[in-house]
């Protein structure tokens, strides 16, 4: 039985962060997120990460090349892993409405947009090409966003879709780290232990 370690990153901070829903808009790092990035760059920089994962919006990708850039990891990106499609709701200001995600976009998808349950659906593939990595004992870093990142954690935990959402400890802020410590046995994935890096 081999471990690998998964780091997984919330991208850093952006403007509409908190005051609009985001979801796939290409909105950039601000003062705050690009400082984010670079003590993430500190931070992780000497870790032995072999490859990074990003989603392709530019506020991950910015968060990813630079401590890739200390690791020496190549960045793939997969659009797999970028945030979740809001449609008409994009950049809507969250005062103005609230969604209510929980309860009524899980299955149904927004207008012109997706479901909660197509993020976890479609994590799954992202999934499935870090477990021969993962199963071979490399580190490896994914760099997402907070629904995104949310399902793809809870899918290598085992969880369901339900339980995801139920589970508020898969919540993640902006630049932070979940680090993760992942058992093969065979073809099957689980976690040993999951912690806030």
């Amino acid at each position: 039985m081999s471990a690998g370690r998964l780091y997984a990153v919330r991208h850093g901070r952006t403007a509409g962060n908190g005051v609009r829903y985001v979801g796939q808009g290409d909105e950039p790092l601000d003062d705050v997120g690009r400082a984010q990035a670079a003590a993430l760059a500190d931070r992780l920089g000497s870790e032995p990460i072999a490859v990074v994962y990003s989603s392709p919006l530019h506020r991950a990708l910015d968060t990813a090349r630079p401590f890739a850039a200390r690791c020496g990891a190549e960045v793939r990106v997969r659009p797999g892993l970028m945030e979740i499609d809001y449609g008409a709701y994009q950049d809507v200001l969250k005062a103005e409405r609230s969604l209510k995600l929980k309860r009524n976009h899980r299955v149904d998808p927004m207008p012109g947009g997706e479901s909660l349950r197509d993020v976890f659906d479609r994590v799954g593939g992202v999934l499935g090409e870090l477990r021969p990595e993962l199963g071979s004992g490399l580190a490896v870093a994914v760099v997402a966003h907070f629904w995104s990142l949310r399902m793809l954690v809870g899918r290598l935990a085992g969880l369901s879709f339900d339980a995801v959402l139920e589970h508020g400890e898969y919540a993640p802020e902006n630049a932070s780290v979940w680090r993760l410590d992942v058992a093969a046995d065979g073809d099957a994935l689980r976690v040993v232990e999951a912690a806030w890096a």
